[in-house]
């Protein structure tokens, strides 16, 4: 059997490298419980952030990120520009949009254009624990 084959879940799980998350969001989503998520969870970590849609185009490249977190309010006018923007240029990123309700129009826009995930910010700690424990979702990193 090869020394790099996992034989205890536990142990491959212990192997397993964090989830990176991009988060483009205002400060204060920032705050609060998911920074309380992000500083608990061994199985998810902060690669980076911004509240700018053009600074998260920027780090995604530069992160590469296993996951982007969307913020509607980052663009209050056009809130799910940046998922069809991003899903243009790299169709493999993955990425969770957080809005304000599942039938407002960020929502929608955000379904339409894309998105992996689309939730409240009351459901984006469960989804990023749910793709950090079934990484097969999740594409890997560049190589």
């Amino acid at each position: 059997m090869s020394s790099n084959t996992c034989t205890a879940t536990a142990a491959c799980a212990q192997a397993e490298p964090a989830l990176r998350v991009l988060l483009a969001a205002p400060t204060e989503v920032r705050s609060g419980r998911l920074e309380a998520l992000l500083a608990e969870s061994p199985d998810v970590e902060l690669a980076g952030w911004t509240d700018s849609e053009s600074r998260a185009m920027q780090l995604f490249f530069l992160l590469t990120p296993d996951v982007t977190v969307l913020d509607w309010r980052v663009s209050v006018s056009e809130p799910a520009r940046f998922v069809g923007l991003l899903k243009r240029v790299a169709p493999y990123a993955r990425i969770v949009s957080v809005v304000p309700a599942h039938d407002s129009m960020p929502a929608r826009a955000a379904r339409a254009l894309g998105a992996d995930a689309v939730v409240t910010s009351e459901e984006l700690p469960a989804t990023l624990q749910a793709f950090a424990a079934d990484r097969g979702t999740v594409p890997a990193r560049y190589r």
